[in-house]
């Protein structure tokens, strides 16, 4: 079951129990999994023959919140395939069109319109608001920047794929498994090859792209967890369907120099005699009171997109050697985004496990 933390604070309006009551009486849903999906935040990378299948199943399943993001304008091409285009729709951006499409359709799910395509600069600030990244884009470049953060952020990829009348789908980083990397391995030299060459006819982008809303919804609720690192394959015309059996291609890292640094950084005498050092602990402020390293700066992640604490850190920092450290590796990353951004010269105390 994917890791999400909801409040019980969140409730179902009579609205809701009504438009979900067909999946709520189900045994492996219920209540308590409506509002895990309500809590839910997915991002959709691609708005076209994939992606607007799996947005809108995902929508009326009762996702909370889905992030759309495609940069492209609707063309007369797309609509043999992309369902929640018309002919009215020829020239509008694709994330503006689906929206409104969607909230037609359940309006008690919020759409986060991203109209501009996924890049090195901007891919670790958007994947980190979401649970679980779907991608139902159509190149290699954008799947292997999708690989690279999800595998830093520790975010649950759900990948799909067609040509002609065949189609794959996977879940890619689920619990350590495998990776984007473990099928196409970079080295092959795709980046610049996309999946669009070939015809494509609807009904392939339309089973995959229910495929992959179906796998999000599994992670969410637990279900069918022995799927794990396998490749499904289907072939709509034949009816076939097949699997296969990814193995893991993990580098050898040598762990051992990097927990004797952070056990060093950890020792409290080493703050309280080396001047040349700042920590900034990027946890709550509860969380920081109860027991901290000797002489660092508390600075919660979510105050790390303000102007003022970028002027802050820049002006105290000079000649010392900048730190940040946080009981888990996904705030250091968003914080060490920013401070790449601004040309601040940093490092990252991993957790000591």
């Amino acid at each position: 079951m994917l890791n999400i933390k909801y409040e019980k604070a969140i409730k179902l309006s009579p609205e809701e129990y009504k438009y979900y009551s067909k999946q709520i009486i189900l045994d492996n849903i219920g209540v308590q999994g409506q509002k895990k999906l309500k809590s839910t935040k997915v991002l959709i990378i691609g708005a076209g023959g994939l992606g607007c299948p799996t947005v809108m199943y995902l929508a009326v399943s009762g996702i909370g919140c889905i992030g759309l993001m495609d940069g492209d304008q609707i063309e007369h091409s797309n609509l043999n395939r992309q369902i929640l285009y018309s002919v009215n729709d020829i020239k509008n951006f694709k994330v503006n069109s689906a929206n409104k499409k969607i909230q037609t359709i359940n309006n008690n799910c919020k759409v986060i319109k991203h109209k501009y395509n996924l890049n090195t600069e901007n891919s670790i600030e958007i994947l980190s608001y979401y649970d679980i990244i779907v991608d139902t884009t159509d190149n290699f470049n954008t799947r292997y920047i999708i690989d690279q953060i999800c595998y830093k952020l520790h975010k649950t990829y759900i990948y799909g794929a067609i040509d002609k009348f065949d189609g794959q789908v996977v879940v890619f980083n689920y619990k350590n498994g495998i990776r984007y990397k473990d099928l196409y391995n970079q080295s092959l030299l795709l980046a610049h090859d996309y999946c669009n060459r070939n015809g494509i006819m609807g009904i392939t982008t339309g089973y995959i792209g229910i495929l992959q809303a179906i796998e999000t919804i599994k992670i969410i609720l637990g279900l069918e967890k022995k799927c794990k690192n396998f490749l499904s394959i289907y072939n709509t015309i034949k009816a076939v369907d097949k699997k296969r059996k990814i193995s893991l291609k993990r580098e050898n890292i040598d762990t051992t120099s990097i927990n004797k640094a952070n056990n060093i950084l950890l020792n409290s005498e080493l703050t309280t005699i080396n001047n040349h050092i700042i920590i900034i602990d990027l946890r709550a402020k509860p969380d920081f009171n109860i027991q901290y390293i000797k002489k660092s700066i508390n600075i919660p992640i979510k105050e790390f997109q303000l102007n003022k604490t970028i002027k802050f850190v820049k002006y105290y920092i000079k000649k010392s050697n900048l730190i940040l450290y946080c009981n888990t590796l996904e705030k250091s990353l968003i914080a060490s985004h920013f401070l790449k951004q601004n040309g601040i010269l940093h490092y990252i105390l991993h957790p000591v496990k």
